[in-house]
């Protein structure tokens, strides 16, 4: 479709054509619709533009269920979650075994710990 339009635009290339006129939009506008119809129908979305957008909604974190396709990688954890919410998860996570832990104190159960008792 690209392609088309461009085609259009470079036929008009050598024309002084005054794009703040609407006469001359309505022009251009009524040429490319000619040139869509008789080279090739419009559709909304390409099949590269339909891809991408399947990617775009497959990058969900699995935490929180937003989606993270436009977070910057930096701000990314493991796969696609968000590195806010596998920190919050890690801290309840952590909390959930100190609590648990047979020890009574702050430090977590470990193998080392074990042995030494």
């Amino acid at each position: 479709m690209k392609e088309i339009i461009m085609d259009v635009l470079d036929d008009m290339s050598e024309s002084q054509i005054n794009l703040g006129s609407s006469a001359a939009r309505e022009t251009i506008s009524t040429l490319i619709s000619t040139a869509l119809k008789t080279k090739g129908t419009y559709t909304e979305y390409g099949d590269d533009e339909i891809e991408e957008q399947k990617a775009r909604d497959s990058w969900v974190c699995s935490i929180c269920g937003e989606n993270t396709a436009d977070v910057d990688y930096d701000y990314l954890g493991s796969g696609t979650n968000h590195l806010g919410c596998e920190m919050k998860n890690w801290d309840e996570i952590k909390e959930y075994v100190n609590e648990t832990n047979k020890y009574g104190d702050d430090e977590w159960a470990t193998p080392e710990k074990e042995n030494n008792e």
